[in-house]
């Protein structure tokens, strides 16, 4: 049985991390890298509101395909990106009227990066960037806490005795 009484910093979290097998270092490390990403894609949306919501042309397109989304094949134990959710098929790319605005790709928001990036004949209008180091702080907060609590979940399921420090 291990006994691990405190966990004051990252070398101490890093070593009982490292006591786990790898199939829950990953989950729990995917499940808190999905409850860190959640405050940055609220900003983002927030930001596609507030830059383009009230405009007349505005459809919401683009504010309702915002999600975090998880890379299964990567060289790292987790990665989570918060992306544009782009819907798949021809009946997605058909031309569509929505609110009043005719769309000619429907409800494919790929124009989210000509936005943030701009274009040749287009200032950009960043809306993901501005998310992210405006959420960097609570994002690593949310990481944080929610590591800790599944690390407390995962030692009261095994009988393994573990206490957060301060």
């Amino acid at each position: 049985m291990i006994s691990i009484e405190s966990v004051q910093g990252l070398a101490e979290l890093d070593h009982f991390l490292s006591t786990l097998p790898e199939e829950v270092q990953r989950s729990m490390l995917s499940g808190s890298l999905r409850d860190a990403a959640k405050p940055v894609m609220n900003q983002a949306m927030l930001n596609v509101l507030t830059l383009f919501g009230g405009k007349p042309r505005s459809s919401g397109v683009l504010f309702s395909h915002i999600t975090r989304s998880k890379y299964k094949r990567t060289g790292y134990a987790s990665r989570v990106d918060v992306t544009l959710n782009r819907p798949r098929g021809a009946a997605s790319k058909q031309s569509q009227i929505i609110n009043g605005v005719r769309k000619p790709y429907g409800q494919d928001p790929f124009y989210g990066r000509f936005l943030e990036f701009g274009t040749s004949k287009m200032r950009a209008y960043p809306w993901l960037r501005p998310a992210a180091i405006a959420k960097q702080s609570e994002a690593n907060r949310a990481m944080n806490r929610a590591l800790q609590k599944r690390m407390l979940l995962w030692c009261k399921r095994n009988g393994v005795r573990y206490t957060v420090g301060q």
